[in-house]
C-alpha cells in the first residue's frame, strides 16, 4: 500500500513538474518581450524629448541672435 501511494506521489510530480517548467518557461519569455518592448518605447521617448529639447535651444539661439526677436523676448 506504501509502495502505490509513493509511486502516485513521484507520478503526480513527474506530471506537475513536467507541465509546469514549460508555463514557467513561457511565463517568462513573455515577460522579457514585455520589458524589451517598454524599453525599447522608453529610448524611442528619450529620442523624442532629446530632439524637442535640441529644437527649443535652436530656437532660444535664434531669438537671442536676432535683433528684432532679442528686445520682444525679455
Amino acid at each position: 500500500m506504501l509502495t502505490v501511494y509513493f509511486s502516485v506521489l513521484v507520478v503526480g510530480l513527474g506530471v506537475s513538474v513536467a507541465l509546469g517548467l514549460p508555463f514557467l518557461q513561457t511565463r517568462r519569455d513573455m515577460r522579457e518581450r514585455r520589458e524589451a518592448a517598454l524599453n525599447a518605447e522608453l529610448s524611442r521617448q528619450a529620442e523624442i524629448i532629446a530632439d524637442y529639447e535640441a529644437t527649443i535651444d535652436a530656437y532660444r539661439l535664434y531669438a537671442q541672435s536676432d535683433p528684432e526677436l532679442a528686445g520682444s523676448s525679455l
